[in-house]
């Protein structure tokens, strides 16, 4: 029978690539937003330009049509004495193209290179018939004509004896605002471009706590899962040894067993329950003036005892008294956790040294050993839930000791930190605001 071998390749984490669905989400949506402003900036720019450039195309017009060396018109008594109008095809010194009409709408002359004249005849019926000056716009040969039409009276006013049309060519109002709208959608497509990667960049640095999150609430989970399965194992074992109905002395040895795991289990939840408080922000904390010196003093003098045990020789240095501001229980429970740790790994023979003195403002609190030490690699993790380092420094406990002792010392506004002596050994340090 043929079998098929276990599929090996790595699975997809659905967390990450929620994650990952999420930063292309912001990252769209502030490219969208951004293009959106763009848009509207560009849209706004471009219009604005548009009407100035007309503005500047019509007011050049008007000034060139009423006053041009080219067209010299005099008006006697309401008779035409001379016109003058260069020749075909020329135009004046600012490329405006004139035509003169009567006011039967008869052409007269032109100056520009048209075959028919130029001629805007709706314009020049206004005009003769009385209307204000015009701007109007004329298509010839493909381009986009600006015509401005006046009306010529006679010298008393009372009729309209020609029609002036002065015409300029469009091409160049086209082409700064074609280069101008280029330019908008140019610097448009770099801004989108250089926003979609700054974007990418904020929002993964935005999501990288949450992804560091998520990722440690994985890991605990499935810490929390292994250090539950084995004392929940030996309970199981143990009640079905004392049910199996063996001798008393089986059914004495399997409770005791139960007894001891039940109460690891105890510890286990009561630690992962204070963890949980302390995440949560609901941590009770009993402050008041206290001497931690005094406090280094209770631990080590009940500690003793426990190194004598294990032939290892503990000391204290203390010269003053250390007022702090803090919860007594709490920090006593931090200086129990670093001696245990240290009565743990350091081997018969070996010393542990508290140190409780001040250095730079602060009340500093120091317990090394004489064990193996932590390896350089360990040391930022060293204060994670669950994590225990390599064989050497590897107990019987659940590896949330350290992680509780941070939680505590991090509420009182101080900092813990570990390291290795120079000579062999570990080096915990508790730092705390001293009391004002």
């Amino acid at each position: 029978m043929w079998r098929l071998a276990p599929d090996s390749r790595p699975r997809a984490d659905p967390a990450a690539a929620t994650l990952r669905q999420v930063g292309w989400r912001l990252a769209l949506l502030t490219v969208g937003l951004l293009c959106m402003l763009l848009v509207a900036l560009g849209s706004v720019v471009y219009e604005v330009t548009r009407q100035s450039q007309v503005q500047s195309l019509e007011n050049t017009l008007k000034a060139r049509g009423q006053h041009s060396p080219f067209i010299d018109l005099i008006i006697r008594g309401g008779q035409q004495t001379q016109i003058y109008i260069p020749g075909r095809g020329t135009p004046d010194l600012n490329g405006v193209f004139f035509t003169v009409i009567d006011a039967q709408l008869n052409v007269l002359g032109e100056s520009g290179p048209f075959t028919p004249p130029l001629v805007d005849q709706n314009a020049a019926r206004s005009e003769a018939n009385g209307a204000d000056p015009t701007f109007t716009q004329q298509t010839r040969d493909g381009q986009d004509y600006l015509t401005y039409s006046y009306a010529i009276y006679s010298s008393d006013g009372s009729q309209v004896v020609y029609v002036v049309q002065a015409s300029i060519s469009e091409s160049q109002l086209e082409a700064d605002l074609g280069g101008l709208l280029r330019g908008l959608i140019g610097v448009g497509v770099i801004g989108l471009v250089a926003a979609g990667g700054i974007s990418s960049v904020l929002v993964r640095r935005a999501l990288a706590p949450v992804r560091a999150a998520w990722r440690r609430q994985r890991d605990f989970v499935a810490d929390a899962a292994h250090e539950l399965r084995t004392p929940l194992a030996i309970v199981r074992t143990g009640a079905e040894l004392a049910l199996g109905g063996g001798s008393s002395l089986d059914q004495q040895q399997a409770l005791e067993q139960t007894l001891v795991q039940t109460t690891h289990l105890t510890r286990l939840v009561d630690s992962l329950s204070l963890l949980a408080r302390a995440d949560s922000g609901v941590l009770t904390m009993d402050r008041k003036i206290m001497d931690l010196a005094a406090v280094a003093h209770e631990i080590v003098d009940g500690m003793e005892i426990l190194a004598e045990e294990g032939g290892q020789r503990l000391s204290l240095t203390a010269p003053e008294p250390l007022p702090v501001l803090g919860d007594p229980s709490r920090l006593r429970q931090v200086l129990l956790i670093l001696l245990d740790n240290a009565l743990k790994y350091t081997p018969t023979g070996g010393v542990i040294t508290v140190t409780a003195e001040q250095g730079g403002g602060k009340a500093r609190l120091t317990v090394t050993d004489s064990g193996p030490g932590i390896p350089p690699e360990q040391l930022a993790r060293i204060f994670d839930r669950f994590y225990r380092a390599d064989a050497s420094r590897t107990g019987q406990g659940m590896g949330l000791g350290l992680a509780i002792a941070r939680t505590f010392v991090e509420a009182h506004g101080g900092r813990i930190a570990a390291g290795n002596l120079p000579a062999g050994g570990a080096r915990f340090t508790v730092t705390l605001p001293l009391a004002s």
